[in-house]
């Protein structure tokens, strides 16, 4: 075991690893968990644990679920004509609190980014593909970020699903120019939702 500045430098390394968390914030929370009282470290310790546990992919969508199949899909209330085509499970999440939406959803696990070396071949649009040529699905709805790698993706999609006959939407209404979908106020993504433009019919 290291001394006192090898581990507490170690955790703010880790911490830093989070999305938008510097240095200094990763200092000011690992002072914080420092802090608190053991039984609290250890139960959050153990949240994430039970996280990677329990927490895997759908095997019909991708998004995230404590069985093979989540929630969505096994749903029998859910609009099975519709599909929304997203880059992440943060996305659904999203989509989900503006109540705007009844349908299904693909996450794509990512998107086109020629700057991180990100091409076609790495995105897993096989089941999507597969179950838009069953005929299951009338209507695609394709929600990718607005910033240049959620648009070049969304042609790409087009590009692929048009191959294929359904309505393809593309969200966008009140979407400002390079946001990310998890970002949005859930208004203006409802909203995007149930306005969102035909790209074909």
């Amino acid at each position: 075991m290291g001394n006192f500045s090898e581990i507490f430098n170690e955790l703010i390394s880790s911490l830093s690893r989070f999305p938008g968390v510097g240095r200094r914030s990763a200092e000011r929370m690992a002072f914080f968990l420092l802090k608190m009282k053991p039984k609290d470290a250890q139960d959050i310790a153990s949240k994430i644990n039970d996280l990677h546990n329990n927490i895997k992919s759908c095997q019909v969508c991708n998004n995230f679920s404590t069985q093979d199949v989540c929630a969505i899909c096994s749903n029998p209330n859910r609009n099975k004509d519709i599909i929304c085509i997203v880059e992440e499970p943060k996305d659904v999440f999203a989509i989900e609190k503006t109540s705007q939406y009844n349908g299904l959803y693909y996450v794509l696990l990512g998107s086109l980014s020629p700057f991180d070396d990100v091409g076609a071949g790495d995105l897993n649009i096989g089941k999507l593909l597969n179950r838009i040529l069953k005929g299951d699905i009338k209507e695609v709805i394709i929600a990718t970020d607005s910033d240049n790698d959620g648009e070049l993706t969304a042609q790409y999609l087009i590009k692929k699903i048009s191959n294929y006959k359904v309505k393809i939407y593309r969200i966008s209404i009140g979407i400002p120019l390079g946001t990310q979908i998890e970002y949005i106020d859930s208004a203006t993504l409802g909203k995007a939702l149930a306005e969102c433009r035909p790209i074909l019919e």
